[in-house]
């Protein structure tokens, strides 16, 4: 069965409870992860349909879905991101893809309420890919080979704080 993706409903609690930075930073340093991910996309209105790559940061946790009600929590305390169910609905799922949200909420909160366990050695990095993203994307600039290389030393070193991350990637920049 392909898993995709739902929206999911408020519940009936009181979601609209913020939570203090930092349990919701001992949180993250469990449930949370920071990704750097280069994706491909085929720009399918071009005749040639050429196949482009981008570097796509973003935050996301994933937990059981009868804990759902704590996503909601962090969602209302961060002001940002998105919560689905996966489809069978066993999973929920909390995700910011936003670059400006990134940069400009979660980076400084993650900087005021800091992350204790080893995951801040993650952020650390992620912080560094996000600042080389954003800088390119305010200006209006594609990644330079330097930037590319960089993005990608930073991914790989990123990998070392992953639990899980076992197999590749299924894309990587050409270097």
């Amino acid at each position: 069965m392909r898993q995709g993706k739902i929206n999911l409903m408020n519940t009936n609690s009181n979601t609209s409870e913020k939570l203090p930075g930092d349990y919701i930073a001992g949180f993250i340093d469990g449930e949370g992860c920071f990704y750097l991910t280069y994706r491909s996309e085929i720009k399918h209105k071009r005749q040639d349909k050429r196949k482009y790559f981008r570097w796509t940061p973003y935050f996301a946790i994933n937990i059981r879905e009868d804990d759902k009600e704590i996503l909601e929590k962090i969602r209302n305390t961060l002001k940002c991101g998105n919560i689905y169910l996966l489809k069978r609905g066993e999973m929920a799922h909390f995700i910011i893809q936003n670059m400006d949200d990134l940069y400009m909420k979660i980076v400084p909160f993650f900087t005021k309420y800091p992350l204790r366990a080893k995951k801040r050695h993650d952020f650390k990095l992620w912080c560094e890919a996000l600042e080389i993203m954003y800088k390119n994307k305010k200006n209006r600039a594609r990644c330079s080979e330097q930037d590319h290389k960089k993005l990608f030393t930073i991914r790989e070193t990123m990998r070392s704080y992953k639990s899980k991350m076992t197999r590749g990637y299924k894309n990587s920049p050409q270097i």
